[in-house]
């Protein structure tokens, strides 16, 4: 034993002061496997389970679908779970937790002529039954619940988008008041059903939040949403003085948050990244509730930018960081593949093209996989930098230039380093983080870290 121990020493006293690691196998990124993050999820996968195994081979393990009044029951009395059904037991069987929207569609129960998802209920009762119905058939506790039930659905929503009297994506065409009645309806039904279930707020689209923002004094920027090449909305700080737009921040979005009872505030991320955590953190100060994000996406084409590969792969790197950065729970990605309805902006944020062929943003999402788990801690170290520690590992990314300087404090200069220099064609170069600008330009996401190695490994089957 002491024969060994000496030739250790004589070993470790035998390498060089100082020495560096090794640089990182760029090719590695490219090759990654991922198991389903809780940390990590998607929105809208499509109806067809047949797709639903590139989510969970993405790392995806939140997904989020909805539950249409009018299709489970199309005539008062009679229930149909056969959709619902197919969509949460596939998820399930691959270690998938589904997050449930629901739907107010049903033309024999709600109020007719509404061009949105939330119609008005015309029995607030029929609407709790409904609500009720779906949670208890996935609950998980033993009592009417779906054949081969395998996760237990914890997240449920209601009142998507509910800002505009005309948004198709979720909306509302009815009072306030009402609309505090049907989320209030809702969440007590979702309780009643099940008191450990999660009831999230209707989610904020990005627009509304960025008006609040405004409205707050909180920022200074343009808000637009483009609706083809041609044709674009874009906010005016002046039309905050209109009393329709007042009447919907003080009565609406105000009131809402404030009164509604649920437990976890909602805000859509698209748009510049930028933005993300000064909507999140105002969420949670006007809520004072944790909060989420159950639709998120990028890069946005709304505010004159272009889609690349490169710019997706970088999209999904910050996005997704800067949500875990502020405290929320996760981001669910908008869409598995091109196709679905999307708004002109963002119409190419979806992780896989119309071949079905995987864009870069996959291969981000593998990354993320595997360096987060449940004891992860995020933290922002200013213009698109992140700092990932897990007990004793550091990470550092950096998904454009102006975050590459803030690393080397975080992880040490020494520290090996990737630099994605184009995620469409995968190419990487490497070296460490003091010679970063002789490797990585000024577009090149970086990845860095003395534990990275091991992180990125082949995973044990």
């Amino acid at each position: 034993m002491i024969k060994v121990l000496w030739i250790c020493m004589v070993l470790v006293l035998a390498l060089p002061f100082g020495v560096r690691a090794q640089p990182l196998d760029g090719d590695a990124l490219w090759s990654l496997q991922a198991r389903p993050n809780a940390r990590l999820g998607l929105a809208f996968p499509g109806a067809d389970p047949q797709f639903y195994p590139l989510m969970s081979q993405a790392g995806l393990g939140v997904v989020r679908v909805t539950a249409n009044w009018g299709r489970i029951s199309p005539q008062r009395g009679q229930w149909n779970f056969s959709g619902l059904d197919r969509r949460v037991r596939a998820l399930g069987d691959l270690g998938i937790d589904a997050f449930i929207t629901f739907e107010s569609t049903a033309d024999w129960a709600t109020q007719q002529g509404q061009p949105v998802k939330n119609a008005t209920p015309n029995d607030m009762a029929e609407w709790a039954q409904f609500v009720a119905t779906v949670v208890e058939r996935y609950d998980g506790d033993g009592q009417g619940d779906m054949p081969r039930l395998r996760r237990p659905v914890r997240y449920y929503q209601a009142a998507n988008e509910f800002m505009s009297p005309t948004n198709r994506s979720g909306g509302w065409a009815g009072t306030h008041a009402e609309l505090l009645t049907y989320i209030n309806t809702a969440h007590d039904a979702v309780k009643s059903a099940d008191r450990r279930a999660v009831f999230v707020l209707g989610g904020i689209a990005a627009f509304n939040m960025d008006i609040a923002l405004l409205d707050a004094g909180l920022a200074r920027f343009e808000v637009r949403q483009s609706w083809s090449a041609r044709s674009q909305t874009v906010f005016d700080p002046r039309d905050l003085d209109n009393p329709v737009i007042r009447d919907l921040i003080e009565n609406r979005f105000k009131q809402i948050i404030t009164r509604a009872r649920y437990d976890m505030a909602d805000v859509h991320l698209y748009g510049p990244e930028s933005r993300d955590g000064a909507r999140l953190a105002y969420m949670r100060q006007l809520s004072r509730r944790p909060v989420l994000s159950s639709e998120c996406g990028g890069p946005s084409l709304d505010y004159g930018g272009q889609y690349s590969g490169q710019a997706h792969y970088a999209a999904v790197l910050e996005r997704n960081l800067e949500t875990l950065a502020a405290g929320a729970s996760f981001c669910l990605w908008f869409g598995l593949g091109e196709g679905i309805t999307a708004t002109y902006g963002n119409r190419r944020v979806q992780l896989y093209d119309r071949q079905e062929r995987e864009k870069p943003g996959v291969h981000a999402y593998r990354l993320l996989a595997r360096l987060i788990d449940d004891r992860t801690e995020v933290t922002r170290l200013g213009a698109d930098a992140f700092v990932l520690r897990t007990g004793s590992d550091r990470v550092c990314i950096a998904t454009h230039g102006r975050g590459h300087g803030a690393l080397a404090l975080a992880c040490g200069a020494d520290a090996p380093a990737l630099c994605v220099t184009n995620a469409q064609d995968q190419r990487t170069s490497a070296g460490d983080l003091r010679n970063l600008p002789q490797f990585c330009p000024e577009d090149g996401v970086v990845i860095a870290g003395s534990g990275l190695s091991q992180r990125l490994a082949v995973l044990d089957e």
